[in-house]
């Protein structure tokens, strides 16, 4: 058993976009995951006094990208396509009102299960020049920063995103930078 207090960091959502337990909000998969066990692991946790964690790539989601196409982050000269990264995936534009509404689902999915912290991965453009994105970046990462914050994080629950530039804009809030 581990003490009271301790801090457990799940992977729910990989970068294909599949969850790795049931969700109303996106797919499943048993591709390399066991759902029912991973359903069983989260009632357990959720009844210990423990600091649960979620970490999900937040921007990077193949499987939102191939069923949203107006949502993601076309490719320049690329007729309305998708940009694809190295692995495969799709890159979702954080300036879209639905891609927001999309984490502020899976997030409050996340809270309601039990979790004390959402850690998003990829919360950021990709480093390349090929994407269509006709704003300022950074204001883009910083209203959907805000955006998840303001709606998801609370006295009980904090919303942290990772990156690897120090002056992230992180938001007001129960909020952490990792």
């Amino acid at each position: 058993t581990l003490p009271d207090g301790t801090a457990v960091l799940l992977d729910v959502k990989n970068i294909k976009g599949f969850f790795h337990y049931s969700t109303a909000v996106g797919t499943t998969t048993a591709e390399d995951v066991d759902i029912s066990a991973m359903d069983a692991l989260l009632e357990y946790l959720s009844n210990r006094d423990l600091h649960t964690i979620a970490r999900l790539p937040a921007f990077r989601d193949w499987e939102y990208g191939l069923n949203n196409v107006p949502n993601g982050l076309p490719k320049k000269g690329g007729n309305g396509s998708l940009w694809m990264d190295d692995d495969y995936c799709y890159w979702l534009n954080p300036a879209d009102e639905q891609v927001l509404s999309y984490l502020v689902g899976i997030t409050m999915e996340l809270r309601r299960l039990g979790f004390d912290e959402v850690v998003f991965t990829d919360f950021r453009f990709p480093n390349t020049d090929e994407i269509q994105f006709d704003g300022d970046k950074w204001q883009a990462l910083t209203n959907a920063a805000a955006t998840l914050a303001g709606t998801c994080a609370s006295q009980r629950f904090c919303v942290s995103f990772t990156s690897t530039d120090p002056a992230f804009p992180l938001p007001e809030g129960n909020c952490r930078l990792y």
